[in-house]
């Protein structure tokens, strides 16, 4: 493993366990079995290694929405079973959950992490307008960009139910959720 991987890999741990600002650049260090030069070499800072932890976490998950999107327009998968699957995925529980909740809290502080929030939800906005699209030819401009604020603001929620006691399985909340978003848009 490179030393930006081991670095990310302490990063995500300690940032969840820590925090970002209770984690320093030695402790972080330590635990990646590096020099913190060796970090400095490799990130100018730890807003860079927030950079890497977002790339790699959203790019897994981008390439799983375009290979749904993709099965849709092909008509290998209905759209209501892609959506199904996301809201599934986004609303069961995830090992790294504190950690994005401790980066979205640091966009509320740095600009530049705010940014890299911006630029991912901007991904995710364009594959979502392209989805909803497909699940409903002639919207308009304006309801295309509702079908994904509404899509994209869903699968955000799913990732904080944990907080909220649901009483619904994540499975059921996925048929359900689903049901009741595609009802919406009148779609298939």
């Amino acid at each position: 493993m490179s030393v930006k991987e081991r670095v990310v890999a302490s990063a995500k741990r300690l940032f969840s366990e820590r925090g970002f600002h209770r984690t320093a650049m030695a402790d972080l260090a330590l635990d990646a079995q590096v020099s913190v030069g060796a970090i400095y070499r490799s990130f100018a800072s730890k807003a860079d290694i927030i950079r890497d932890i977002i790339r790699a976490d959203t790019d897994g998950t981008l390439d799983e929405l375009r290979a749904n999107i993709s099965a849709v327009r092909s008509g290998t998968t209905r759209g209501h079973d892609a959506i199904e699957q996301m809201v599934l995925e986004w609303a069961s529980p995830q090992q790294d959950d504190a950690l994005y909740h401790e980066i979205v809290a640091e966009a509320h502080r740095s600009p530049e992490v705010a940014q890299m929030v911006t630029s991912t939800c901007g991904e995710f906005r364009e594959l979502l307008r392209e989805l909803a699209t497909l699940l409903k030819p002639g919207l308009t401009q304006a309801e295309v960009e509702g079908v994904a604020e509404l899509l994209l603001a869903c699968l955000f929620g799913m990732g904080n139910r944990e907080f909220t006691a649901p009483t619904l399985s994540p499975e059921q909340t996925a048929a359900i959720v689903t049901r009741i978003l595609l009802q919406g848009v009148k779609a298939e």
